[in-house]
């Protein structure tokens, strides 16, 4: 019975010594220039809705009910929320300076940009890319300590 119990102690060890942390602090990958590539397609001349809106850490998410979301190839954004349309700029790029974060990664940055006064306004920022896929990008605000996230999910 020692023996089995010293087993399973030695066990219980080794997981917890050969466990990692393959991910930074924020969740995001060490990204490159293909990254660039790969998401400015997957988002471009689709429509996209809003399933997630965290602005200084409160839910604003059905702000953006019923907004859909075009991302253009010539780097607009086309915005219809039913009764009017507007529009703004996007634009993707590594984020690869030194005084950002604690570290040596590239973050891929999703830029967002309206000139308007309102719920819109709050999307304009620069947003480090959490996790992206052809029909969801996920990401984070990049100059605050708040837990700002925005999630597109194509429609």
């Amino acid at each position: 019975m020692k023996h089995l119990k010293n087993l399973f102690l030695a066990i219980l060890v080794l997981n917890v010594v050969s466990c990692s942390d393959d991910d930074d602090s924020n969740g995001n990958e060490n990204f490159d220039s293909t990254d660039i590539t790969a998401l400015t397609s997957a988002v471009s001349n689709a429509t996209w809705r809003i399933t997630q809106f965290i602005d200084d850490g409160q839910d604003e998410t059905s702000n953006f009910d019923g907004v859909v979301f075009t991302f253009n190839a010539n780097g607009s954004i086309d915005v219809e929320d039913g009764m009017d349309t507007f529009t703004g700029t996007w634009t993707v790029e590594l984020d690869d300076s030194d005084f950002d974060d604690d570290d040596d990664l590239d973050e891929l940055e999703f830029e967002i940009s309206f000139s308007l006064s309102n719920d819109f306004d709050d999307l304009s920022e620069d947003w480090y890319v959490i996790e992206y896929s052809s029909n969801r990008v996920q990401l984070r605000e990049d100059d605050d300590d708040d837990d700002d996230l925005l999630t597109f999910e194509r429609i």
